[in-house]
């Protein structure tokens, strides 16, 4: 009976032992103020396998691991895209963008587990450089009357006349046909996507300039404006178009 009592405390002891200690739920701690505020948390929230994963795989893998791609817990529990108190702490070392303050504060934890030296002005340096990079090539973009070989319409006008140039007389014809322009959203993943894809409505291009200036701001919401207004375009009904593009004008020069 003893030597029972006794195997049985030996194997409590070895599940016990077993056990990870439950982990808080990062909801409810407050955002951390710097990072190695955010390692502390980090250490108390974080699931071990999550852990281990960011202490192992290479720091340039991190952020690009399916377990982090999507933004983890804590990407969406400290507000990173909302100008949280840990969003301004980065701003003010001169880091910006949301998933480079993600992509930093994994990259800079895989380091502090491994015992390495942070180095967050270096990383930052870094990330600065590339962002310069790639204003400077979007820049660039919306300066070029063609890219990739395709001509880029200079405005609203200038898209339609070049739609009357791409599409053939039965396309224009059945576009023409519609019940009414909202029935333009059935050639999104076709026509439209061309017209984000090759019009630079996605990286950057003198098109993608003019429509955020009338208020477009979403590359899908930039083709569709397009279509509906071709649609009035086809039908000689140019009031609209018309109107919008002289309203967006004034509220453009108001702004200046």
């Amino acid at each position: 009976m003893r030597h029972i009592l006794i195997l049985t405390l030996i194997l409590f002891q070895l599940i016990s032992f077993g056990q990870t200690t439950e982990k808080l739920d990062v909801y409810n701690v407050p955002i951390p103020k710097n990072l190695d505020k955010c390692f502390k948390v980090l250490d108390k929230t974080l699931p071990d396998n999550e852990i281990e994963l960011v202490k192992t795989i290479r720091e340039d893998s991190i952020y690009f691991n399916p377990a982090f791609k999507n933004g983890t817990d804590f990407f969406h529990a400290w507000k990173l895209y909302k100008g949280s108190v840990l969003t301004k702490y980065f701003n003010k070392k001169g880091l910006y963008g949301t998933h480079e303050i993600y992509n930093t504060i994994l990259i800079s934890y895989h380091r502090h587990l491994n015992k390495d030296s942070v180095k967050l002005e270096e990383q930052i340096r870094k990330i600065q450089v590339k962002q310069h990079k790639e204003h400077e090539e979007f820049i660039g973009k919306t300066k070029k009357d063609t890219l990739n070989g395709v001509y880029i319409p200079i405005d609203l006008k200038d898209c339609f006349k070049q739609l009357d140039k791409l599409l053939s007389d039965s396309d224009k014809s059945e576009i023409k046909k519609l019940y009414n322009k909202n029935k333009t959203i059935q050639y999104h993943h076709s026509l439209g996507m061309w017209i984000r894809n090759n019009w630079g409505l996605w990286g950057g291009s003198r098109l993608q300039t003019y429509l955020r200036q009338h208020g477009c701001s979403q590359p899908d919401d930039m083709s569709a404006t397009i279509l509906e207004y071709y649609y009035d375009w086809l039908n000689n009904r140019n009031d609209d178009w018309l109107k919008w593009d002289n309203q967006s004008e004034q509220q453009k020069k108001t702004k200046q």
